[in-house]
């Protein structure tokens, strides 16, 4: 932001050198089909593509269906052990050693922790399947 004598603030944009350096490159035909399958699978037009790999940079696919649900099982996850956690923080700390004493409560407690544990299991062996 820039202020004027008045007071008035106004944005400057920062503009970017522009890129008038250009590099010829030739491929065989299963190459160029290669790049552009990539290029496409990353959501970038071929020259983006090359030129951010060319800069080292790793361009990432979109998520499989899979990966979207895998990553739904893990926010559910995560929500049910913040559910857990809030519920006890709420209590006193008298109360909570009374109930972790009680073996009914703790049966609960550690079937509730195992099924979130076998959750997380099978979604981080979906990500491997997909390696």
């Amino acid at each position: 932001m820039k202020e004027d004598k008045n007071n008035n603030t106004e944005k400057i944009s920062r503009k970017r050198p522009p890129k008038n350096k250009h590099i010829d490159v030739r491929f065989t035909e299963d190459e160029f089909n290669t790049v552009l399958k990539n290029a496409q699978l990353s959501g970038r037009s071929k020259s983006i593509y090359l030129h951010d790999i060319a800069l080292g940079h790793k361009p990432s696919l979109p998520m499989t269906t899979e990966q979207q649900e895998a990553l739904k099982g893990l926010t559910g996850a995560r929500a049910e052990l913040v559910y857990i956690r809030n519920a006890l923080h709420a209590l006193p700390q008298a109360e909570r050693k009374k109930l972790f004493k009680r073996a009914d409560f703790m049966e609960r407690w550690l079937q509730g922790v195992n099924d979130i544990i076998r959750e997380w299991s099978n979604i981080r062996d979906r990500f491997i399947d997909m390696i």
